[in-house]
């Protein structure tokens, strides 16, 4: 007895499927897209790869899980960026604008910050290691049980940021701070110390008068 043939769905019912399959995720690679402007863009699990974005703009942009490989964002400017579990290796962010970035537990490998600038960003629970972020000013900036490895952290800034947890070279810095506070409070100031150190006067004895005879 022949087989019968399988039936082929209606169109509704493809229509249906590729409705709810997820879109696949965008690929750049080797574009050269110096000063483009991104806005209002989901690109979720995005692949760049040797992509030129100096000095580009991107807005309220969805890049969760998204992978840079020597990408050139120098001078870029990030506003309103989720950047959740992202992988950034071989990537240029010198003198680049971070404002209101998500950045949690991203990682970052031999990244280049040098001069940036980052408010109100997220990096909790971030790794980077073999970065250079010499002179970055951060400010409001979450870096709870964040790792940084082997970075160049020279006349870095940071003002209002929340360290807990944060680890730098295996180095507890929260711990390390709390630690210097408590030594701070337990030793004398120097004046009290100078005051201390400082011999007594010898008092003046007054000399006895013979009494006047009589």
């Amino acid at each position: 007895m022949a087989k019968k043939p399988p039936i082929a769905p209606s169109s509704a019912d493809a229509a249906e499927h590729e409705a709810a399959a997820p879109p696949r995720p965008a690929r750049f690679h080797g574009a050269t897209l110096a000063g483009a402007d991104f806005d209002d863009a989901d690109l979720r699990g995005a692949r760049f790869h040797n992509v030129a974005l100096a000095e580009a703009e991107l807005d309220d942009i969805d890049l969760r899980g998204a992978r840079f490989r020597n990408v050139a964002l120098t001078e870029a400017d990030l506003d309103d960026i989720d950047l959740r579990g992202a992988r950034l290796h071989n990537v240029a962010l010198a003198e680049a604008e971070l404002d209101d970035v998500d950045l949690r537990g991203a990682r970052l490998h031999n990244a280049t910050l040098a001069a940036a600038s980052l408010d109100d960003v997220s990096l909790a629970g971030a790794r980077i290691d073999d970065a250079d972020a010499a002179g970055t000013r951060w400010s409001d900036v979450s870096l709870r049980g964040a790792r940084l490895e082997a970075s160049d952290l020279r006349e870095v800034e940071i003002t209002g940021c929340k360290i807990d947890g944060l680890t730098i070279d295996g180095v507890r810095i929260d711990r390390l701070l709390e630690d210097a506070k408590r030594r701070a409070s337990a030793s004398p100031t120097p004046e009290a110390a100078t005051k201390q150190a400082a011999p007594g006067k010898p008092g003046k004895k007054k000399s006895k008068r013979p009494a006047p005879a009589r």
